[in-house]
């Protein structure tokens, strides 16, 4: 591997590539937090060196700060801080709870004085409780319409050989019927694999668990029937070939406990990946990366800040930098963050920040940036064809939409201003801007992003770049708290260990596998701690922004003042044509999506209860929502990744 490379010259006061930003301190573990003693030395992505060198027009707006300010109020409500008991601390202990099911004791848990009804209105609590994974049919569809649709994929027999998979297992013998049942549908294109070995594994096998934590990485199988996903197998330790594989109706398992605790195990797996991964990496730091790249060449004289593609991305990337900064400190903040010693991820993750940085640097050593677009990503995975083509999967299916929108709109202002491909490899600060971001992916010697100055090219990289800081975050962030504010549908935190057989489970394993609101402690280092942590990332509205201007008159003239095109100009009549795209007509953004939420909400025939958001899921919606029933939702589509 190549020896890393270090910032290029430049006043101390610009923005600029930190390639190191984790302290010593930060990298070193021993044998009191882990299993294990070292110090770690894998890749992970260049940060910001110092946010207070980015300039306030590309900062947290005065108008932001206020609407933060409002869902930290409403976040002090809930949850308390350190000095008074709030809502959760004072109430949860004193319930009293009477099953009969381990599904319902644990409903009660986490719902019978658990929630503020001046801050939670009771059809968003109806919503979030009463629809969890319990349901096997909700297990399946929060892989395709909850926080983290990023993991499920087809689980081909060029990836998976299935009779090697269970015949290694230790319960081999008894899973005949499964073993045919997998074959059988991945002979006919429709077997799908969550395997959360792919960026947990590497984790768990080298011991980065903090002490009296658990953390396992399974692997989950799904056919199809009658056109919905269903659950038919969790190896919950997924990184040992030889462990249990679990099933549904397991004669070891009459009363269904040691299914549901397989289940709690993958949903927590998934909110670990989520965390790191499909959120904070994948989103916020590729953003942050050419966020950065540009900034410094403004800063620089290498591009100027009125340049087309700087006037077309600058909505997108801006206002990540002090949110990022909250995760990894750096210059005036170093080792404040939620990532460094003694934050937030040590205190409350089973990885520890050791063992996230495991997981951050396999998703590093593993990734490109074109691979990563929508649409290859849909592709690549195996979820446009298939026995899940006909399956509802709202990210897919509403991601397209805006796909579609946001390539139309790039390809218009790209062809505004370049003629020919001569032009684009001719645009000094253009060039200058994308191999700054060039050479700070590939800074270890591995190529994630390169630049080819053509038309092309330039189209694929803003499509994929606008949309990953809109669409893309949108589906990760917007979903957390209609998730994961339910513990049992994520756990931040697993507290025992994995069981080793379905004999093995009872309904005393599986309460003690998940954080016992009884408990002060486990109330306040896990529950609480988790819902506090999704509702700030869920404000309840925010400014308008690019992507989410209404209908109106006035939306069409806010859009064009965001994007600050010269009136009358061929890129201000782009704009306003993405204006109509999101809003006029029955093929607009959003006539599409409000049609498909529409098949959605009425494709759900249970009247016992409330539509899922699972799917609902409003998340893309082109509208903005209030955070009143029935979305509660911050904006749809963000043009910044501000949270």
């Amino acid at each position: 591997m190549a020896p890393a490379a270090t910032a290029a010259a430049a006043p101390a006061d610009v923005v600029n590539f930190a390639y190191d930003p984790l302290s010593p301190q930060d990298l070193a573990y021993d044998t009191d937090e882990y299993p294990v003693s070292g110090a770690f030395d894998g890749p992970i992505p260049p940060w910001l060196n110092d946010a207070s060198n980015v300039p306030a027009d590309w900062s947290w707006s005065k108008v932001w700060d206020e609407f933060h300010d409002k869902r930290m109020a409403d976040v002090t409500a809930e949850v308390g801080d350190t000095k008074t008991p709030g809502y959760v601390q004072e109430k949860v202990p004193g319930q009293q709870y009477a099953g009969p099911t381990t599904a319902d004791l644990i409903q009660q848990w986490y719902t019978q004085g658990m929630w503020d009804p001046s801050v939670f209105p009771q059809d968003q609590v109806d919503t979030l409780t009463q629809n969890w994974i319990a349901d096997d049919a909700e297990f399946a569809r929060q892989r395709l319409g909850g926080a983290n649709p990023n993991v499920i994929r087809a689980a081909t027999a060029a990836d998976f050989d299935i009779a090697a998979w269970i015949g290694a297992a230790s319960n081999a013998a008894q899973l005949d019927t499964l073993r045919s049942t997998l074959t059988a549908a991945q002979d006919g294109d429709g077997l799908y694999v969550c395997d959360y070995t792919d960026v947990l594994g590497d984790a768990v096998t080298n011991q980065f668990v903090v002490k009296g934590r658990f953390l396992a990485a399974p692997i989950c199988f799904f056919t199809v029937d009658s056109g919905a996903l269903v659950p038919a197998a969790i190896q919950i330790v997924g990184t040992d070939p030889t462990s249990y594989i679990f099933t549904p109706g397991d004669a070891e398992d009459p009363d269904g406990d040691a299914w549901l605790l397989a289940k709690l195990w993958a949903a927590s797996a998934d909110q670990q990946w989520w965390f790191s991964g499909s959120h904070l990496f994948n989103t916020h730091t590729i953003d942050m990366v050419f966020g950065i790249a540009v900034l410094n060449q403004i800063q620089t004289s290498g591009i100027d800040k009125t340049h087309p593609m700087v006037r077309l991305a600058k909505p997108f990337l801006s206002q990540v930098f002090d949110i990022n900064n909250l995760v990894i400190g750096t210059g005036k903040d170093a080792g404040s963050g939620i990532y460094q010693k003694d934050g937030f991820v040590d205190a409350v993750l089973p990885t520890g920040r050791i063992g996230l940085y495991q997981v951050i640097s396999d998703l590093w050593a593993h990734y490109t940036f074109d691979d990563n677009a929508f649409p290859t990503q849909m592709s690549s995975r195996g979820l446009v064809s298939g026995a899940i083509a006909d399956v509802q999967f709202p990210y897919r299916d509403d991601g397209q939409v805006w796909w579609d929108a946001i390539q139309a709109f790039v390809k218009d202002v790209v062809a505004a201003t370049y003629a020919t491909d001569a032009d684009v490899a001719g645009d000094v600060g253009l060039s200058a801007w994308m191999t700054a971001a060039q050479d700070a992916f590939n800074h270890d010697g591995t190529t994630r992003f390169s630049w080819v100055p053509s038309i092309a090219v330039l189209e694929g990289v803003l499509s994929n770049l606008l949309y990953l800081c809109s669409v893309q975050h949108t589906g990760v962030n917007d979903t957390m708290l209609d998730g994961w504010a339910f513990t049992p549908n994520g756990p931040f935190s697993m507290q025992a260990a994995p069981p080793t057989a379905a004999g093995d489970v009872q309904q005393e394993t599986v309460l003690a596998s998940l954080p016992n609101p009884q408990d002060a402690l486990a109330l306040k280092n896990a529950i609480v701690s988790q819902i506090t942590f999704v509702m700030q990332g869920t404000a309840g509205v925010v400014p308008p922004d690019t992507l989410a201007f209404d209908e109106a008159d006035d939306g069409q003239a806010a859009m064009l003042e965001a994007y600050d095109y010269e009136a009358g100009s061929a890129q201000a009549a782009a704009v306003s044509d993405f204006w109509r795209a999101i809003w006029i007509g029955h093929n607009s953004v959003n006539t599409t999506i409000s049609a498909n939420q529409k098949e959605r909400i009425e494709s759900w025939t249970d009247a016992t209860t409330p539509v899922p958001n699972s799917v609902a899921y409003r998340y893309l919606s082109a509208a903005l929502q209030p955070f009143t029933s029935p979305a509660y939702l911050n904006a749809p589509v963000m043009n910044q990744i501000q949270i």
